[in-house]
């Protein structure tokens, strides 16, 4: 059974930050790439969708509103790692009420990252 990462971003550089090392370090993992809304409508199944890394760099729409679009209108319960510049209080509180499993602080090092992506109990 393969393994469904879906990466969120319209940054030309960050989803390659996470494909390579993944599939180096994961067997049988499929890496789906997002760009807007559209395509997370397109290409996210809610039942086969394990984890979602969301880039907080998004230009097109706000991270936090597509934090609640994944939650609410798509139903998905995968855990959300956020990766964000911002980091005052009030930004992350609202994350994490919104249902962000993980924020992490950019920069940050992918290859750590995906170290903790490949030891984590995926069902």
């Amino acid at each position: 059974m393969n393994l469904n990462i879906t990466i969120i971003s319209d940054d030309v550089l960050f989803p390659h930050l996470f494909l390579i090392l993944l599939k180096r370090k994961m067997m049988n993992v499929n890496i789906t790439i997002c760009k807007s809304i559209r395509e997370i409508n397109e290409k996210v199944d809610s039942t086969t969708c394990k984890l979602i890394l969301l880039d907080g760099g998004t230009t097109s729409i706000s991270s936090i509103e597509l934090i609640q679009y994944i939650r609410t209108t798509k139903l998905i319960v995968a855990p959300v790692w956020f990766f964000t510049e911002i980091v005052t209080p009030s930004y992350i509180l609202k994350a994490k009420q919104l249902g962000v499993s993980l924020i992490v602080n950019k920069p940050f090092d992918p290859h750590k990252i995906t170290d903790e992506i490949a030891t984590l109990p995926f069902q």
